[in-house]
C-alpha cells in the first residue's frame, strides 16, 4: 500500500505527539491513552480507505468489461451521436469529457551579455557605453492540454470535438499510435499533421480512449470480426486482471 505525502506528515505528527505523551505519562496518563486510541483509529481508517479504493477500481474494470460485452451483443450500435458519416463509415463508440493534448513550446529563453565600459556620472548612477548581445532560444516542446470535449470513434476516423478545437484523425493516415497504461491516454500521429496529439480521460467508469481507439483501428484493419475479437479479448483481459487482484487480496 502506498502512503501519500499528507499521510506521511500526519503519521510523523502522531509519532511526535506519542513521544511527548510517553515522556509525560506520569503527569498526564489519559493523554497517552487518547493518543494511542487516535493512532489505532487512523490505522484502521487508512486500511479501510485503501480497501475501498481497490474495490472501486475492480468495480470499474468490471463495468468496462460489461460495456465491451454490450457492444458485441448490440452489434456496435450506439445512439445520440451527432456526426456526419462518410461512405461506408460505421460509428463504433462515443466518449465524453476527453482531454486533447498537443506538444507545444512553452516560449523562449533569452540569454544576454554586455560588452563595453561603465563609469560613474553621479552618486549611485553609472553610465554604460558599448554594446549588448544575447541569444533567444526556443524552449523544448512539452505536452500541454488544449481543450476538453467528446471523441467519436468510427471504422475510418477518430474525431475530437471540443469547445475551441476540432481534430479529425483519419485512420488511413495514421503514422504512429501508442496507448498508455489501461488506455487512459493514447497518442496519435497522422501524416497530414505536424504535431502528435493525445487523448486522455480519467473516467474509469467508461471505456478509456485507448480502448475505444483500439476498437476503431481493429475494424479499420480487419473488419467487423476483428473489432468483435478485440472487444472480447479486452473484456477477457479485464476480468483476468480482476480475478488476479482478488486472489492476491485473499
Amino acid at each position: 500500500m502506498k502512503i501519500t505525502t499528507g499521510q506521511s506528515c500526519l503519521l510523523l505528527v502522531i509519532l511526535f505527539v506519542l513521544i511527548y505523551a510517553v515522556q509525560n505519562f506520569q503527569t498526564a496518563p489519559y493523554y497517552l491513552i487518547a493518543v494511542v486510541a487516535m493512532f489505532v483509529f487512523l490505522v484502521i481508517a487508512f486500511i479501510y480507505n485503501n480497501k475501498a479504493k481497490a474495490k472501486k477500481i475492480l468495480e470499474q474494470l468490471e463495468a468496462q468489461a460489461k460495456i465491451l460485452d454490450a457492444l458485441v451483443e448490440n452489434d456496435f450500435k450506439i445512439e445520440d451521436v451527432m456526426l456526419s458519416t462518410q461512405k461506408d463509415e460505421i460509428l463504433i463508440y462515443h466518449l465524453k469529457g476527453v482531454l486533447l493534448t498537443e506538444y507545444r513550446s512553452t516560449g523562449s529563453t533569452y540569454s544576454g551579455g554586455y560588452a563595453g565600459v561603465s563609469f560613474r556620472v553621479a552618486k549611485g548612477v553609472r553610465l554604460n557605453t558599448g554594446k549588448t548581445g544575447g541569444t533567444s532560444t526556443r524552449n523544448p516542446e512539452e505536452s500541454q492540454p488544449i481543450d476538453v470535449g467528446a471523441v467519436t470513434v468510427t471504422n475510418q476516423r477518430v474525431v475530437f470535438s471540443g469547445a475551441n478545437q476540432v481534430r479529425v484523425f483519419d485512420l488511413d493516415k495514421v503514422v504512429n499510435m501508442e496507448a498508455g497504461d489501461n488506455g487512459l491516454t493514447v497518442s496519435i500521429s497522422v501524416s497530414n499533421r505536424e504535431r502528435t496529439s493525445g487523448l486522455a480521460s480519467p473516467n474509469m467508469d467508461d471505456l478509456t480512449p485507448g480502448m475505444a481507439v483500439s476498437l476503431g483501428t481493429a475494424w479499420h484493419d480487419g473488419g467487423k470480426k476483428a473489432a468483435i475479437k478485440d472487444a472480447k479479448e479486452m473484456a477477457s483481459q479485464l476480468r483476468a486482471a480482476i480475478a488476479a487482484a482478488k486472489a492476491k487480496a485473499k
